[in-house]
C-alpha cells in the first residue's frame, strides 16, 4: 500500500536534519544575541555560556551541512548538540521534571528537549546511512 514511499527513503533524513539543525542555529543565534541573559538563566559563567551557544550554532550547521558534506559532519554536529541538551535539561528543567506546563516552567516541561535529544542521538548513531 505504501510501496511508492520507498522511492523517498534516501531523502527522509532531511526532515530530521532540517528540523534539528534549524532549531539549534536559530536558538543559538538568539542566545548569542543575549549571551549574558543566557548564561545567567543557566547560572553558568559567561565563558561556559559562550561555549554552549557556539556548540548550538556550529552543531546545528554541521547537522544541516552533513547531508552534503558527509557522515562525519552529521555525527560531529549531533555530538556537539547532545551535551548542550543534557546541560540545559539538567540546569533548567530537571528541578521539576514535567511533560506539561507548570507554574515553574510556564513554557512547558522537558518533552521538547527530550525529543531534540533523541533526534540528536539518532543522528549520532545513524549518521547519513539511510
Amino acid at each position: 500500500m505504501f510501496d511508492f514511499l520507498d522511492d523517498f527513503k534516501p531523502y527522509g533524513h532531511w526532515l530530521l536534519r532540517i528540523a534539528l539543525g534549524s532549531v539549534f542555529v536559530i536558538h543559538g543565534i538568539g542566545n548569542f544575541m543575549n549571551l549574558t541573559g543566557f548564561a545567567a538563566a543557566l547560572n553558568v559563567p559567561h565563558m561556559v555560556g559562550l561555549i554552549l551557544v557556539l556548540a548550538e550554532i556550529v552543531g546545528g550547521v554541521l547537522v544541516l551541512s552533513g547531508g552534503f558534506m558527509g557522515d562525519k559532519m552529521t555525527r560531529l554536529g549531533a555530538l556537539m548538540l547532545i551535551p548542550v541538551l543534557l546541560i540545559v535539561m539538567y540546569m533548567v528543567h530537571w528541578s521539576e521534571v514535567s511533560f506539561t506546563l507548570s507554574k515553574v516552567h510556564v513554557v512547558g516541561g522537558i518533552e521538547y528537549l527530550l525529543v531534540l535529544f533523541l533526534v540528536s542521538l539518532y543522528m549520532l548513531l545513524k549518521g547519513n546511512k539511510t
